[in-house]
């Protein structure tokens, strides 16, 4: 689904419960600002797979210093993200987006290392991605940082048994930060955060992007309302995306001089408060935007049943069929019984001979093939008012 902003007259009643979440006047002139720099040209990719590669790379690089605990992923789930990584065409889409993703990466590095203005290196980053779509836009950026991030961690994973490794890390004065590896913990805490944060939020897009566009349309209010907010929630991923990179290249070959600063933690940490935040925003317009999904094709199935049930059968199976999902003898509707949900079950006239038999599956097949039998023995309590649809 396309996640074109939606214009400003028709959102802006729709927004008035939502300013709460982006209530600065420095946030409004920040979106303005953003928006300026989007130019989408039309391509689309399914930056999915490139997220599940971004999110193994976090996992994998996980900081391995002492009294740091990450939780991290199973060795299974890392590894049902390697497949679910290497989809069909995955090669191709990366052939298209690898020199963008590393154009980026520079670009975080050289801005991040000269201590440079995060906003306008947030905005930078913008720039180079405007023809990309808003999901497009956040996964790219943290590939990016994930490149950067990745190459950090194998270094400083591997030089204790790698010769290479060690020389790139002596270089680099990684020994003697990891070392003091104790007043590192509350930064290494607050950066595995703050990404955690990034990642629901960019996932949170992505499932946005996946909404089946026949049940619910982007001038859907609840769509208006998750649109509007996608800029800014994307602003702000990238420019933690900013701030955790300088982080890591602060680490970066300033050796037994590095001095951990209270501040830089309490900045991660007021990063992944907010983006949180905005992760819990999208998420639950993303559960309002369901549920108008479920309704809408709830009563699509009750209609499909109703035509079926008016139509003229040679025998009553289709209906039984349409009745009972194959799988499990799933039923298609759900009807109410007080304060709970229960499935819709079909009744048949010998009611308490399928009881006394304990074959009602059976039954009702027996009696659909029997000549005698008709869809008029069959009542499937499809009481429309006790339908949940």
């Amino acid at each position: 689904m396309d996640l074109s902003i939606v214009p400003h007259n028709k959102t802006q009643k729709l927004l008035r419960s939502d300013r709460h979440m982006f209530a600065t006047s420095d946030d409004h002139a920040m979106l303005k600002q953003v928006e300026a720099t989007h130019a989408p040209d039309g391509r689309q990719f399914d930056v999915k797979p490139l997220l599940h590669i971004v999110e193994d790379i976090f996992q994998r690089a996980a900081p391995s210093v002492p009294g740091f605990v990450q939780q991290g992923s199973t060795q299974a789930q890392l590894d049902l993200m390697d497949d679910k990584a290497y989809q069909s065409g995955f090669f191709d889409m990366l052939d298209l987006l690898s020199f963008t993703i590393n154009k980026v990466s520079c670009e975080i590095s050289c801005k991040c290392s000269g201590g440079g203005d995060a906003h306008a290196t947030t905005l930078g980053i913008f720039h180079t991605l405007a023809s990309y779509s808003w999901d497009a836009k956040v996964v790219l950026a943290m590939a990016a940082f994930a490149l950067n991030y990745g190459e950090f961690w194998v270094v400083a994973q591997l030089y204790p048994t790698n010769p290479l490794a060690k020389s790139v890390a002596l270089l680099k004065q990684l020994p003697e930060i990891l070392e003091r590896a104790d007043t590192l913990k509350s930064k290494f805490e607050a950066l595995s955060n703050l990404i955690k944060a990034m990642l629901d939020v960019a996932k949170c897009i992505i499932e946005f992007t996946e909404l089946p566009a026949q049940y619910i349309t982007p001038d859907t209010p609840e769509m208006v309302t998750a649109t509007a907010h996608i800029p800014t929630a994307v602003y702000w991923t990238i420019r933690s995306i900013v701030a955790c990179a300088a982080q890591i290249m602060g680490l970066v070959g300033m050796g037994h001089e590095y001095i951990v600063s209270t501040a830089e933690s309490w900045e991660l940490s007021s990063l992944a408060h907010k983006v949180n935040s905005i992760h819990t925003h999208l998420k639950n317009q993303l559960i309002l935007c369901y549920k108008i999904i479920d309704e809408k094709r709830h009563f699509e199935t009750y209609q499909a049943l109703i035509r079926l049930i008016e139509s003229a059968h040679i025998d009553s199976m289709k209906v039984v069929r349409a009745l009972i999902y194959a799988k499990d003898d799933q039923l298609p509707l759900v009807i109410l019984e007080g304060s709970t949900k229960r499935r819709a079950k079909p009744r048949c006239v010998e009611e308490e001979e399928c009881a006394a038999t304990n074959n009602r599956p059976g039954c009702l097949s027996r009696r659909a093939n029997d000549s005698t039998t008709n869809v008029s023995r069959i009542s499937p309590a499809l009481n429309k008012d006790r339908v949940s649809i």
